[in-house]
């Protein structure tokens, strides 16, 4: 499992490096009908404290239910407007750390432990993660799309 986890470390440090490609005044610009960086950054933010408690949950429970989040309400329903970009990135950095902090102490045998979803689909840690390092790539592709139509 150590590959995953070095992909993980690697794509954190990435997403924090596209999210520099944008200075504080072009954080809420986007073109018609797309996110700003900032509110990709929300996003993000709260994408990685659903996945962390997946997999907190799939690590302290015996299969439990996964929860969904409907991720299209969040931006009107959280506040994505209003909310503070820095705050957002530590929390970002801080759950992604302590994450791998987690991860990096489990055993084989804990990357086989198993969730499901309400359609009784089973998920295991190690799917859990790649899908969540999946959804970090995609942002990342993403804001570097955002900066080049911004910039162009």
């Amino acid at each position: 499992m150590h590959a995953a986890l070095e992909n993980f470390q690697k794509h954190t440090t990435e997403f924090l490096d596209a999210v520099a490609l944008f200075p504080d005044r072009d954080r809420n610009t986007a073109p018609e009908g797309e996110w700003s960086a900032a509110f990709v950054i929300h996003h993000v933010a709260d994408g990685e404290l659903h996945f962390a408690a997946r997999y907190l949950h799939t690590l302290g429970s015996d299969d439990p239910l996964m929860i969904y989040f409907e991720e299209e309400r969040y931006p009107d329903a959280l506040h994505y407007a209003q909310r503070s970009v820095a705050k957002s990135l530590a929390s970002i950095a801080g759950i992604r750390a302590m994450v791998l902090e987690v991860l990096s102490s489990v055993d084989e045998a804990a990357w086989a432990r198993t969730t499901h979803n309400p359609a009784s689909e089973v998920f295991t840690l190690a799917d859990l993660v790649a899908k969540a390092d999946d959804h970090m790539v995609g942002h990342i592709a993403q804001l570097k799309e955002l900066h080049s139509l911004i910039t162009s």
